[in-house]
């Protein structure tokens, strides 16, 4: 495919291109959907003892940061039947198109089809683990302790199968689509978790409800793998208006939209160096301008989260421009 606009591939053909940026996704999913089912698992049961009710409704959030599951709440008010039902679906569903399962068994079609720019190893590794989750998905019966094993080797092998490529991809415009699907992926989930957490952290509640307050807090940032960054740079403060900026802004975190914003543009510039701006570029030159010289206005907004859910908007946007521009032939 020659590339709209002028800009440079190299010649690489549209399906091949399309197919590298959703590996980069559908990994990326895999491995923060799984992560989130630990740390809702680990919440509700903190909770627990605290707060009943809370603990089993706490699981609703997944159907709001991956909208689309086809997952509706389930009924009754057992926090473990709860638990079990949504770690079920978003872990081994074949027809959930937000589950691990479903986007470990993409992202080895996606594989397969641009095998030739994949190593052996890295190749060996995907398949293996598609091999393994695929057992699980079988099993005509699979109790609590093997999802959670599930979900802990699942995020391992994602985290080799990273390794393998980052080792072994050659350094092209490969790559660039390969890392342009993940940071999409992660902004965009980051912003939709935002989205969902926002109403309860910006609103501090009595002095009788902080302990689970606070647990909620360290869990939104444990979701993006950014607890641990945040407490280097903050320390214990869990501050809400500062564990937002540092979300949205800290250019310390990887999963921080401000970041995932400037590689995207990176590998994008990169793409199309020397050529006419195309599309893309002039979305996502408007939005990576916002959040460099609109920090305080965004983080003063009325409505934070409703920022947030229009900034996930402009992220998809550039996603569906990207994919009209290089995707279609």
């Amino acid at each position: 495919m020659g590339p709209r606009g002028g800009s440079a591939m190299m010649g690489m053909l549209a399906r091949g291109a399309e197919n590298i940026y959703w590996l980069g996704r559908y990994l990326e999913r895999a491995e923060g959907v799984a992560r989130m089912l630990q740390v809702l698992e680990q919440i509700s049961l903190e909770i627990r003892g605290l707060d009943p009710e809370l603990s089993n409704r706490i699981w609703e959030d997944l159907l709001h940061i991956y909208p689309g599951s086809g997952m509706g709440a389930p009924e009754g008010n057992d926090p473990d039947q709860t638990a079990d039902a949504f770690i079920r679906e978003f872990l081994l569903s074949s027809s959930n198109t937000l589950s691990v399962a479903y986007s470990i068994r993409s992202a080895r079609e996606n594989a397969r089809v641009i095998r030739e720019y994949l190593t052996r190893e890295a190749f060996v590794l995907l398949n293996e683990c598609h091999i393994r989750l695929d057992a699980f998905t079988q099993a005509s019966e699979i109790n609590r302790m093997q999802m959670r094993d599930a979900l802990s080797f699942t995020r391992q092998e994602v985290f080799g199968i990273w390794g393998a490529i980052q080792q072994t991809f050659s350094r092209d415009e490969g790559l660039r689509f390969l890392d342009m699907g993940t940071v999409i992926e992660r902004a965009y989930r980051t912003l939709l978790l935002l989205r969902v957490k926002l109403p309860f952290i910006l609103n501090t509640p009595a002095q009788s409800d902080l302990p689970i307050y606070y647990a909620r807090i360290r869990a939104m940032l444990k979701a993006v793998a950014s607890l641990e960054n945040y407490r280097r740079s903050h320390g214990a403060d869990l501050d809400p208006m500062q564990v937002s900026r540092f979300l949205l802004f800290d250019q310390r975190a990887p999963h921080a939209v401000q970041v995932c914003l400037r590689m995207l543009k990176r590998q994008i510039d990169e793409l199309e160096y020397g050529s006419p701006m195309t599309h893309p570029s002039k979305l996502l030159g408007k939005l990576a301008a916002r959040m460099e010289f609109e920090e305080q206005e965004i983080l003063a907004s009325s409505s934070l989260e409703t920022t947030c859910s229009e900034i996930a908007e402009q992220v998809i946007e550039i996603h569906e421009a990207i994919s009209r521009l290089y995707f279609t032939v």
